[in-house]
């Protein structure tokens, strides 16, 4: 948890002191510390871990315990993943808000309603991908490089280094622009919601039907030997 605070605010002084050496952006200094400092709670409520988790129990066996109980096994992700994001959340909350308070953040006139939309979309989204990795593994029996590549593109492509009002424009109509900037650009008071929003809901539903196609495949596929 003090990690992912932590880089989000060294990210921020680089920026901050970027622009008081002179350095000329299309943003100025109340946008990047408004944006950094959301970003450690965005970046928390959207992450998944599940994908390591579920190749390991593919690749030994253990998923055969799930596929003999009354519960779909993906529950039992869902369920873990929920109840840990709410954890992070209690703890996360008072270093917030001590951050708010040094750094002086100011908010615009933010839509929270479509905020907490499309955070949610982010999360699904994002837990999809990680679902859909994971279960390569029914026909991998590695599936880390391809775990650790989607890493490095979600966190440059996100915006989770560089804000992507920084990139090139281009980045914007990727999906890792939905998984962590997108909810951060609303609070921002972005302009153009409906385009994003329409096209935030057409990659996570692409998301879960490619997960739910490639979980099926693999269930078909899965022998367990030794398990």
């Amino acid at each position: 948890m003090l990690g992912g605070l932590a880089a989000p605010v060294v990210s921020l002084l680089i920026w901050r002191a970027a622009l008081r050496s002179g350095a000329r952006l299309p943003v100025d200094e109340t946008y990047l510390t408004t944006y950094f400092v959301l970003m450690g709670v965005v970046q928390m409520l959207t992450s998944s871990w599940l994908a390591p988790y579920l190749a390991t129990s593919i690749r030994r066996g253990e998923l055969s315990v799930w596929l003999v109980r009354p519960v779909p096994s993906p529950l039992d992700g869902i369920a873990n993943n929920l109840v840990e994001k709410l954890l992070k959340l209690c703890w996360q909350a008072p270093a917030i808000a001590l951050l708010w308070w040094l750094l002086d953040v100011r908010l615009p006139d933010a839509r929270w309603a479509l905020v907490a939309v499309s955070a949610a979309l982010a999360a699904i989204l994002v837990y999809a991908v990680d679902h859909l990795i994971g279960s390569l593994a029914f026909w991998f029996d590695d599936v880390g490089g391809l775990i650790s590549a989607n890493a490095l593109l979600a966190r440059v492509l996100s915006g989770g280094v560089v804000p992507l009002a920084l990139m090139p424009e281009w980045t914007s109509a990727l999906p890792y622009r939905f998984m962590l900037s997108f909810p951060l650009e609303i609070a921002m008071g972005a302009p153009a919601l409906a385009a994003g929003l329409a096209l935030q809901v057409a990659y996570t539903a692409i998301a879960v039907l490619g997960a739910r196609a490639v979980w099926r495949a693999g269930l078909r596929a899965y022998a367990a030997v030794g398990a």
